[in-house]
């Protein structure tokens, strides 16, 4: 900027000449008016005023022509001067734009080289993730995607390698915690739900060799329980513990074959003929003594247990009655704590 405005100063001196010689003009006009003015022939001060107005017509524009051209020439050297800066400027702008490209073109390497370390971090995570929550399958498919777009080979026969691990040491802990609830299963007696069970680990787990041999196991363990309810069967028999009797009766109802249940039909009704006896004693026992309640308890249970026997349809017709009676003995009862209370 500082050449554009030091370009007009080039014509100082020609525009200082051109100037004085206008002003010579016009001051000499002047003068050749003022002395036709002043002679004595009127042709003569004609012509001296004519020529004096011309000189300073010619004076005048000779000044402003000059300091038109001189405008003219200082604005085309300005507008030069602009363009030549601008021509510059620009110059130096497409240098700094060319710089800028090349930079970028550095810095989208960058940036892609950023984000495929980005998404191969995550894809990493991803594949943790899918192990932890025990997704194999999915988890084998990253793997494959990781070796074939990042082309990481060793880093994907790793992870293959400890996803197995973690999943044989998955399937060993789900199988051991499954035979744990076989085991429970059996101590329970609950074969239907142990069965149940291998059945679901033969079915997942075919050839592991502590699977294979469950089922044996299940009936081995089975046929052992039925052997010491037996055992304890005759036991209480040969005791007369007619009550324990009866409820490993029950329990050995779900093991029994048909023809195993009639050989045990003997004892079983000598059984249950003891224990009618019993609770028919202790129903007479309980109206003996006028224990109403314990009499309508003994006789509602033998009711229930023996329901077509003959004593039973005895007890069941005196049901009633104990009831009343029962009641009447409660309403004595509060009568005489009622009395109590007051007397004290």
């Amino acid at each position: 900027m500082t050449k554009m405005s030091a370009l007009p100063g080039r014509f100082g001196h020609f525009k200082a000449v051109a100037y004085v010689a206008g002003l010579v003009l016009i001051l000499g006009g002047i003068g050749v008016v003022l002395a036709g003015i002043s002679g004595t022939t009127a042709p003569r001060v004609l012509w001296h005023v004519i020529a004096g107005v011309a000189a300073i017509f010619f004076g005048v524009y000779w000044v402003a022509l000059i300091s038109i051209l001189i405008k003219m020439e200082g604005t085309t050297a300005r507008q030069l001067g602009e363009y030549r800066d601008m021509t510059e400027l620009l110059g130096r702008q497409l240098a700094r734009l060319d710089q800028i490209v090349a930079n970028t073109d550095i810095s989208d390497s960058a940036k892609s080289l950023v984000h495929r370390d980005r998404e191969l971090d995550s894809l990493r995570q991803t594949i943790r993730a899918a192990i932890r929550r025990e997704d194999w399958e999915g988890a084998m498919h990253l793997v494959d995607e990781m070796e074939r777009r990042f082309g990481y080979r060793e880093e994907a026969a790793q992870i293959r390698e400890e996803a197995k691990d973690a999943k044989s040491d998955a399937i060993s802990r789900k199988l051991t915690a499954a035979l744990q609830l076989v085991d429970e299963h059996c101590r329970r007696g609950e074969w239907a739900l142990a069965k149940s069970e291998i059945d679901r680990l033969l079915k997942l787990l075919p050839d592991d060799p502590r699977v294979a041999p469950l089922p044996g196991r299940l009936r081995a363990m089975w046929e052992e329980r039925k052997n010491a309810l037996l055992a304890e069967w005759r036991s209480a028999v040969n005791r007369h513990d007619v009550d324990h009797a009866i409820e490993v009766l029950k329990d050995l109802d779900l093991y029994l074959t048909p023809e195993e249940a009639k050989e045990l039909q003997d004892s079983a009704r000598t059984v249950f003929k003891e224990k009618l006896l019993q609770m028919g004693v202790k129903f007479r026992f309980a109206v003996t003594e006028r224990r109403w309640h314990d009499a309508l308890e003994v006789g509602a249970e033998l009711v229930r247990e023996f329901p077509n026997t003959r004593m039973a349809q005895e007890v069941r017709e005196r049901l009633d009655v104990l009831r009343e009676r029962a009641k009447h003995q409660d309403t004595r009862s509060r009568e005489a704590e009622t009395v109590g209370a007051g007397a004290s």
